[in-house]
């Protein structure tokens, strides 16, 4: 058999000498069909076939050279050649899957992760929404940390019937993001992802916050006021409308809804405090003192003796002549040891007036407190009915009532005095309603960076047009009409002349008067949601107009290749460039060469190739490059310089090369053939000068290229 085989392999070779390909092809074809192993014959057969166009002939024998190479563990060397038979038939969808798990095997996640996105993006045009969701599953489990994927699978677990696996992995990223602080990317998320979640109340308190975090509390509030009309006593939300008053300084309002919490729990603390602070901030500083003076025993129990000294601090400096203020005060100065502030109390007390102080003192109140809980029975609390001894005079103020009828209007005209009986109100804002519109236009141009603090001058702004109007479209398909209207009335104050601004204040004219009759079925449906999110690897988008859009995400690629085996990918690199896969080959080495003792070789490769694909003006570039770098050795400074004057002599560049090579020769004058390519040269060129260099016995040195 060998005999046979060596006696075609001669054939074959002279009949490609005489560029009988047919011929050739005939001989391969029986070489491989004595020995079936035989991959170079093989490989060599299909390269044949490649030639005269017979491309299904050269898929089925790189096929069998493919299985052969992944059965036995070549990995590099089995993606090399798919990817050839991915050139030759680009519809084979299964090539993408086998080229993903290869790539997974030899290590090389980035790669599989690209190669999975080519399925997801096949199955997605093809609507195989099984396999779809299959490929992306795989992908998240393979990378965790790549948000494009797992909010790609969120879309379309949502727009096909899983909503609550949707769901589930959108808290996911949101939760990361709210950790990283991105709050430009919640936003995006929140716009995205509303309108499949209309009737989702958690979203929507999710987005009021991020309006919170980023200083936009007007926003937040009207979110949170349509919300409670749903559900008028959630804790939650009158906890967040809490917050979000009183950094309005809606203090009416706010002292509201926390007294609206505290009758449901009159033992949170947090809640009281944030009360307490509230009629400070108000000037209601009687009925602080009040609240103060009821639980001050609690809060010390608590542990939280520095907020009551902060509060009496500061009650003492808006309330300087009262005295439960100071013997309070004088207390809690014995119990921490501020010895020079217990000292301040007694002068300021030794100044005014005496008053007998009759019975048991604060501090011994205090105390007392501190050290044990004291049970009252039947009798003591009689005795202190009938007593006017005792210090701690409760100030019983009745339960304020959220009125959502009124209007906030009438609340800011209340006045805000510490008159227990004064009913404070909320103010609801019946055009607000998130789950009215659900437009299908997502373009993420919502520009947050523009967005200033709630408490910042409008002055200050400094104007987007384009950015306030896509922020005005935003609110208009969010419900949020008033925001919308006063949004594009600001605009028209700094560009009255802008007539989209003035069509879309007519378009809220128009839903303000169809809102309650509108049928769901007109509304307009959600389509294509993910089109800008960055699933397609950190390229950018250009809209209609020409300009460049960067995505949602950033790709998490660039991390991963950086996780990845280099040597992997530098090995692949040179695996493509022998298949002719020069492109694939360049992509390779890019990644390959974040890996500083593979820079130089990386440069020279991609350099080769940019060569081969008959791009000299790149090559040159790639070898230059090489040569600047601080980890160059003296071999690789000979290789560089000789394959520079071989691109020179490529691109008829006779000059040029002459001078690289006699710069080699200057370096070593046995290199390789490079005495022979400057004399050659110099004869060519007619500047034939052997004096110049002194010419020795030639010794044989191979480049490592």
């Amino acid at each position: 058999m060998a005999t046979n085989k060596d006696k075609l392999l001669e054939s074959a070779q002279k009949n490609l000498k005489k560029k009988q390909v047919a011929k050739a092809i005939k001989d391969y074809a029986k070489i491989v069909e004595l020995d079936p192993v035989d991959v170079r014959s093989r490989q060599k057969l299909a390269e044949l076939y490649v030639r005269i166009n017979k491309n299904t002939e050269a898929y089925e024998q790189y096929e069998s050279i493919a299985k052969y190479f992944s059965s036995n563990g070549f990995y590099l060397k089995a993606i090399a050649i798919y990817k050839q038979m991915q050139r030759l038939d680009p519809s084979q969808v299964s090539l993408f899957s086998r080229l993903a798990e290869l790539n997974e095997k030899q290590g090389l996640i980035g790669n599989a992760m690209a190669e999975y996105r080519n399925l997801v993006d096949y199955y997605g045009r093809n609507g195989m929404i099984a396999d779809e969701i299959k490929t992306l599953e795989k992908m998240r489990d393979l990378d965790l940390n790549n948000l494009n994927v797992r909010v790609k699978l969120a879309e379309v677990y949502a727009n096909n019937d899983r909503k609550d696996e949707g769901y589930t992995e959108l808290e996911s990223v949101l939760e990361i993001l709210s950790e990283k602080g991105d709050f430009d990317k919640i936003f995006k998320l929140y716009k995205m992802f509303l309108p499949l979640y209309p009737k989702n109340n958690k979203l929507q308190m999710g987005l009021a916050l991020a309006f919170y975090e980023k200083g936009d509390y007007n926003r937040g509030v009207t979110i949170l006021e349509n919300l409670l009309k749903e559900k008028p006593g959630d804790p939650d939300l009158l906890r967040l409308l809490g917050r979000g008053y009183a950094d309005l300084k809606k203090w009416p309002q706010a002292c509201s809804a926390y007294q609206r919490l505290l009758e449901k729990d009159p033992t949170d603390l947090d809640i009281r405090e944030a009360l307490i602070k509230c009629e400070i901030d108000s000037g209601s500083y009687d009925d602080a003192l009040n609240e103060l003076e009821e639980w001050k025993d609690t809060f010390l129990k608590a542990d939280r003796l520095d907020h009551l000294t902060e509060y009496y601090e500061t009650l003492k400096e808006k309330l300087a002549d009262n005295s439960v203020v100071m013997q309070t005060l004088d207390s809690i100065y014995e119990l921490t040891g501020e010895g020079d502030k217990l000292l301040d109390i007694i002068s300021e007390q030794e100044d005014e007036p005496e008053e007998p102080i009759i019975g048991e003192t604060l501090s011994d109140s205090l105390l007392g407190s501190a050290e044990e809980d004291i049970i009252i029975d039947q009798n003591t609390l009689d005795l202190a009915e009938e007593s006017d001894d005792l210090t701690f005079d409760i100030v019983e103020d009745e339960n304020v009532d959220l009125q959502l009828e009124s209007t906030l209007e009438d609340d800011l005209a209340e006045d805000n005095s510490s008159n227990s009986d004064a009913v404070i109100e909320l103010d609801i804002d019946d055009s607000f309603d998130l789950g009215a519109n659900t437009s299908n236009d997502l373009e993420f141009s919502f520009d947050m960076e523009d967005d200033s603090p709630a408490e910042a001058p409008a002055a200050a702004v400094e104007h987007n047009l384009q950015a306030d109007l896509e922020e005005a479209e935003f609110y208009l398909q969010q419900g949020l009409y008033a925001e919308a209207e006063k949004l594009c009335k600001a605009i028209l104050a700094y560009e009255p002349d802008c007539e989209e601004c003035q069509q879309k204040l007519a378009e809220i004219e128009s839903m303000l008067n169809q809102e309650q009759t509108q049928p769901a079925a007109e509304k307009a449906p959600v389509e294509n949601l993910f089109g800008d999110i960055d699933f397609d690897f950190g390229a950018e988008e250009t809209d209609a107009s020409g300009n460049s859009e960067k995505k949602v995400f950033k790709t998490d690629v660039d991390e991963q290749i950086a996780a990845d085996d280099m040597e992997s990918h530098y090995n692949l690199g040179i695996a493509y460039r022998e298949m002719g896969l020069l492109d694939d080959a360049i992509s390779e080495f890019e990644k390959a060469e974040k890996e500083p003792s593979r820079y130089v070789d990386c440069q020279t490769l991609k350099g080769l190739s940019y060569s081969d694909k008959g791009d000299y003006e790149n090559a040159e570039q790639m070898f230059k490059q090489a040569l600047e770098s601080s980890h160059l050795e003296d071999i690789q400074r000979l290789n560089l310089g000789y394959e520079l004057g071989l691109l020179y002599e490529r691109a008829d560049r006779a000059h040029d090369a002459l001078a690289s090579y006699q710069d080699v020769f200057s370096q070593d004058s046995n290199y390789r053939d490079v005495k022979d390519k400057i004399q050659e040269l110099q004869s060519a060129l007619g500047i034939a000068d052997e004096s110049s260099f002194n010419f020795e016995e030639k010794k044989d040195r191979i480049s490592f290229l």
